[in-house]
């Protein structure tokens, strides 16, 4: 679906998406001409980012920092304790692994699209059960 159809289904405007994705709170696929092309699944995205600032009274940056806690480190194979205590999406609080300037540590080959972590964030209602569930599974390979 094109953004202008996007924005009026949501009753926001085109600025408002590209300023969503500028700040890194949502990636967008691209067709092959260059033009934002959203799924389902994106403009699911979109409304959960318009909940939690219309009724959580959250801003961009509150809402970046929450992201930013989604522990990727316990998702990504690979990434040990030697490689998350270097990476710049372990030791700030800057954004969300996505949208990091400085790459994080370990790439995992794909784009960040298509990313468990990115995938899993979609539902805002969801964000803390889904830090829990991996804190869990991170105190379980622990013991």
């Amino acid at each position: 679906m094109p953004i202008g159809i996007v924005a009026k289904m949501l009753k926001i405007s085109v600025h408002t998406i590209r300023l969503y994705e500028h700040s890194g709170l949502i990636l967008i696929r691209r067709n092959s001409s260059g033009r934002r092309i959203f799924s389902e699944w994106d403009i699911e995205r979109l409304r959960c980012i318009r909940r939690m600032i219309i009724e959580d009274k959250l801003n961009i940056e509150g809402i970046r920092k929450i992201l930013s806690m989604i522990p990727c480190w316990l998702k990504v194979e690979g990434c040990n304790k030697t490689i998350y205590e270097n990476c710049p999406a372990y030791n700030t609080t800057e954004g969300p692994c996505w949208s990091l300037k400085e790459k994080p540590a370990l790439s995992c080959n794909r784009d960040c699209y298509s990313c468990p972590v990115y995938r899993e964030a979609y539902d805002c209602s969801e964000i803390k059960n889904l830090i829990k569930k991996h804190l869990k599974i991170s105190s379980d390979k622990l013991q």
